[in-house]
């Protein structure tokens, strides 16, 4: 079975990216256009998971409630994240943006997909998040059409 550092190490080639390796928390980040830490997470059963910041929520008030309103509807069975899950962080203020998979069902080439894919879906959700104090309002209609521009 390939090393989820073995799979980093041909991934960087093929991207000609500079070497990536997985520190002894199971973790190792790459800074995208200078704008998005993406963190690349080893678990302990053989799965990695792309995690980055997408946005920040208030302790409270309407922008709180509006930011986890719509965290809820985007996590409704993937639809509005393109497979990939959004969460809050232990401190309840950070928005994140995960994905995990299987490492055997990755290569290098198919690893590169799945980053770009990611990486779209994490700029998608810094924009969106950026912009929780403009009045848009969540309905139905407007959400159903914001998932299908987020669907990869």
């Amino acid at each position: 079975m390939k090393s989820i550092q073995r799979l980093l190490d041909e991934f960087c080639s093929l991207n000609e990216l500079p070497p990536l390796h997985i520190e002894n928390n199971g973790r190792c980040q790459l800074l995208v256009d200078d704008r998005t830490l993406l963190y690349f997470i080893a678990t302990e059963d053989n799965e990695l998971l792309l995690s980055a910041r997408v946005g920040a929520l208030p302790k409270q008030g309407s922008l709180r409630s509006r930011g986890l309103e719509l965290l809820a509807r985007a996590n409704y069975y993937g639809l509005g994240c393109g497979g990939l899950n959004l969460a809050i962080s232990p401190d309840g203020r950070q928005v994140i943006l995960f994905g995990r998979k299987a490492l055997e069902l990755l290569d290098a080439a198919n690893l590169t997909q799945w980053f770009d894919e990611f990486n779209q879906q994490s700029s998608e959700w810094s924009a969106r998040f950026s912009m929780l104090d403009r009045d848009i309002p969540l309905s139905e209609s407007n959400q159903q059409a914001f998932a299908q521009q987020l669907r990869v």
